[in-house]
């Protein structure tokens, strides 16, 4: 019977897997700053705290060692986006424009089994990492948007195999291959980094790529707790657009990922997280051409168990800013400025072993003002990126 649940489960995050996208969510650049609703309820905050199937997955593989039963979880994020672009142009003032980005859906399925009589624990993730989406109406008081709207849609998921061994009581260490699958879509194409030549709107068909991550956990006897990963750069095939004049190609991969983490587990009903997380844009293929810089992040979070019923988490998420002042009208369809992340969620056990979780996580607004080009603006003339958002995430922990 064990054998055949664990099968089944396996099937279920693969077939979700197959039919689900992940979908655009404002994060550290275009990166989430957590995946499933207990991680996105403790700020993202997971490399050296095992709280669930989904966190632990994607944020250390060699923690799922530490999860304290064998599970598989769903969730699902809704998240609304707030984005404005505001000219400030000689002889035509200030005027700004909002848009409609609509609610983007982010799924994300975990699955861990602890292999009995062995020191091996596998498990399975699918779930959406990184994206963006802009739909920004045409507007005549507006010189950036005269000529038409802009829409930018960028989604990516991923498929990651995972498996850690336990070396002892206090240290294991896990691998897992990363397939991931990204699709792009913009309107128009160019002008930008993708082509300088004026294009009308192109989408393309889904994109592959792939690469690693490998990390360490340390659990020490006085109940502290710590973690160490490394995510290899996504290595996507060329992405190709097709357009009136041909096939536009750009190559554009996904960065290298370091994290650190530290959690505390000494008091009682409480775990408390730290994270901090480097992400090398400036050297990843795509990204240098949109002028990104390389970013830290950081998140903490805490957990606390009201009763056997209901648990309480809470977040925060600072994530530097990989576009400069400078590099704004590069990134025009790409407003991807957040800086700071509040969130809070809460657990609720339905039966023995099934846990509805709930997180709400609120991205602060955020701006940033930049030159526009001159010609054929005036020098002085600006652009002003902003944007906000909100995003509520419900899932589902079955521990077996």
């Amino acid at each position: 019977m064990a054998v055949f649940f664990r099968r089944t489960l396996l099937g279920v995050v693969l077939l979700i897997g197959l039919v689900a996208h992940g979908v655009p969510a404002f994060g550290q650049g275009m990166s989430v700053t957590g995946v499933g609703p207990v991680n996105r309820a403790m700020g993202g905050a997971g490399t050296a705290a095992p709280l669930d199937a989904i966190g632990a997955l994607h944020w250390n593989p060699a923690s799922i060692s530490y999860l304290e039963k064998s599970e598989v979880s769903f969730g699902m994020e809704g998240l609304l986006a707030d984005v404005s672009l505001t000219s400030d142009v000689a002889g035509l003032g200030v005027n700004s424009t909002s848009g409609e980005a609509g609610v983007s859906i982010i799924p994300s399925v975990g699955w861990v089994d602890h292999l009995e009589g062995t020191n091996l624990t596998i498990g399975m993730g699918v779930y959406g990492v990184a994206g963006f989406r802009n739909n920004m109406p045409a507007d005549p008081n507006n010189p950036l948007l005269a000529n038409g709207p802009v829409f930018a849609d960028t989604e990516m998921m991923q498929i990651v195999p995972t498996i850690s061994y336990r070396i002892n009581e206090n240290w294991s260490i896990g691998i897992a291959p990363t397939l991931s699958a990204a699709r792009m879509m913009f309107d128009p194409l160019g002008p930008s980094a993708v082509t300088p030549t004026a294009t009308p709107g192109s989408g393309n068909r889904v994109h592959w790529g792939g690469g690693v991550q490998g990390g360490i956990y340390y659990a020490s006897p006085n109940c502290w707790r710590a973690g160490f990963t490394i995510k290899s750069p996504q290595w996507f095939e060329e992405f190709r657009f097709f357009t009136p004049s041909g096939v536009v190609g750009f190559d554009l991969d996904y960065p290298m990922i370091l994290s650190g983490g530290l959690a505390y587990y000494g008091f009682e009903r409480w775990v408390f997280a730290a994270d901090v997380r480097y992400f090398d844009f400036a050297n990843t293929q795509g990204f240098d051409t949109l002028h990104w810089n390389s970013v830290f992040s950081m998140a903490a979070g805490a957990q606390y168990r009201l009763s056997e019923l209901w648990t309480l988490r809470a977040g925060y998420n600072f994530n530097e800013n990989p576009i400069s002042s400078n590099a704004a009208f590069a990134n025009v369809s790409t407003p991807l400025i957040q800086q700071h992340n509040i969130s809070t969620g809460v657990g609720c056990m339905l039966t023995d072993g099934v846990e509805l979780n709930l997180a709400y996580v609120y991205l602060v607004n955020n701006s940033l003002t930049g030159p526009l080009p001159s010609p054929p603006f005036s020098p002085g003339d600006t652009l002003t990126h902003e944007i906000s958002a909100h995003s509520l995430v419900l899932g589902l922990r079955i521990n077996y």
